[in-house]
């Protein structure tokens, strides 16, 4: 797909048949550099490490692959009704020539297409796919710094930081929004440009602090804790944000941000007999026992209002039918505890999240190719917080070691082997199925209709699982 210049940026629209899909850049420089320094005077009890690297990554094929659907190659047909007529195509009934053969059919006069010298179809309406011709390469940018340092009885602090820049990520939107909004006329054949442009950004940044103590040989405990920060405008490569026309409305908390987390984890091999050999630590012993206790403050909730439109907003068919909420005026409750979002009403909204999040005003998208009057942004996407998660995965094995052989060798052992997610059964709320949409509302911005169900979760994360397993070695 090309797009024409000026104002006939996409009036002069056309489908270019062949040669490559884009251009990609073939000089791409990803150097990756690190250092280690033990200061002497820290009696080799300090370490401090760095690093710096940049990384690249491809467009997904999956989502170059749509291109193949662009006319003349494919051409969708409605079929509305059961016998065809001059402008309602319908399906042709009639009998085959030859019943063992699938092309013993005539062809149905409505299906039939004409194209113009621009490989777009002269009548109707279609959906096309394109990107940019030159895009940038996915690019991301790591960095770390930490120390660490040995205290007496075995324990080792480290604390560090690790951030990211993300830069060139794919965003999907549809561009007949994006020129409209800067005043380019729509193209009366192209009612919906599927565009991919290599236009986002992301940002990640945390402190990261472990402590780990050995208290022997047979067993270890380790601490970490994470207080970081996600912000992109686009946390997967289908998300589109109801605001195409500025490239940067969506930047916000990432869907799977998580301000702090904590786990603590161990594990226990006793020796119950001295000796390598010993027969009895072969029978007897072979124990070992590990297990993690995982909390987080949960992923963020992005609230929406579904907009009464005629069709749409933007243009009727343009895709987008709902918006954020243009204000938070406050007075919500904060509770993210999983009974809060258990409830058939959410008690931080009291069944009514418009009181506290003000509905958009927008224009009723009028029938294509016009186009209406982009609405106002806004508040930041996933600005809400959603319920926390912690839970106990835990591992038992034992081993039976076999005699010295010449076949098995000194070290062959039977091992069974029994792991626990989510011992406890705790009860953790699916993030993904909290009711986001706080009701809908007109384009004087008053509320139609409001969701009680707002905030309120439909499902859960898994429940105890327990999976055994045996594995012979030698």
């Amino acid at each position: 797909m090309k797009f024409g210049s000026g104002a006939d940026l996409l009036n002069g629209l056309n489908i270019h048949i062949g040669g490559p899909l884009y251009n990609p850049q073939k000089y791409n420089f990803g150097p990756q550099v690190g250092f280690a320094w033990q200061p002497a005077e820290s009696m080799n009890k300090l370490v401090v490490r760095g690093g710096f690297g940049i990384n690249y990554n491809q467009n997904e094929i999956a989502i170059l692959a749509n291109g193949f659907g662009n006319p003349p190659n494919v051409v969708n047909n409605n079929f509305c009704c059961s016998t065809p007529t001059t402008n309602t195509p319908g399906i042709l009934y009639e009998t085959a020539t030859s019943t063992n053969s699938i092309f013993g059919y005539a062809p149905n006069p409505a299906t039939i297409t004409t194209f113009g010298s621009n490989n777009l179809p002269t009548t109707g309406v279609t959906a096309v796919t394109g990107f940019p011709s030159n895009p940038k390469t996915i690019t991301n940018y790591h960095y770390s710094l930490d120390m660490e340092y040995q205290f007496p009885f075995e324990m080792v602090a480290s604390l560090g930081y690790q951030g990211s820049e993300s830069r060139h990520l794919l965003i999907q939107s549809n561009f007949n929004v994006i020129a409209g909004a800067n005043g380019i006329a729509l193209n009366p054949i192209a009612n919906s440009i599927d565009y991919y442009a290599n236009t986002g950004t992301g940002n990640y940044n945390a402190m990261i602090a472990t402590l780990k103590h050995t208290f022997s040989h047979q067993f270890n405990i380790e601490t970490q804790y994470t207080w970081d920060k996600a912000m992109d405008e686009n946390s997967g490569p289908y998300e589109e944000d109801p605001y195409p026309y500025n490239s940067h409305a969506a930047y916000g908390r990432s869907d799977y941000n998580v301000a702090n987390a904590f786990k603590i984890f161990g594990l226990w091999q006793p020796i119950i007999f001295r000796g390598q050999n010993n027969w009895a630590e072969k029978v007897v012993g072979g124990w070992s026992l590990s297990g993690i206790f995982n909390w987080h403050t949960g992923f963020p909730i992005n609230p929406l209002y579904n907009t009464n439109t005629s069709g749409g907003l933007y243009y009727n068919g343009s895709g987008y039918g709902s918006l954020r909420p243009a204000a938070y005026i406050g007075g919500a409750g904060s509770s993210t505890s999983n009974s809060t979002f258990m409830q058939t009403t959410n008690p931080n909204y009291n069944g009514n999240g418009t009181t506290y999040l003000t509905a958009p005003t927008f224009a009723d998208g009028p029938a294509f190719p016009g186009f209406s009057p982009p609405p106002a942004l806004g508040i930041h996407r996933n600005s809400l917080n959603g319920p926390g998660y912690n839970d106990v995965d835990a591992s038992v094995s034992k081993a039976f070691g076999f005699p010295n052989t010449r076949v098995l060798g000194e070290r062959a052992r039977l091992e069974f082997r029994a792991d626990a997610y989510n011992l406890f059964n705790k009860l953790n709320i699916e993030g993904q199925s909290i009711d986001n949409t706080l009701g809908s509302a007109n384009p004087d911005g008053s509320v139609t209709s409001v969701n009680t169900d707002f905030g309120v979760a439909r499902n859960a994360l898994g429940s105890r699982t327990v999976q055994l397993q045996s594995r012979f070695s030698f």
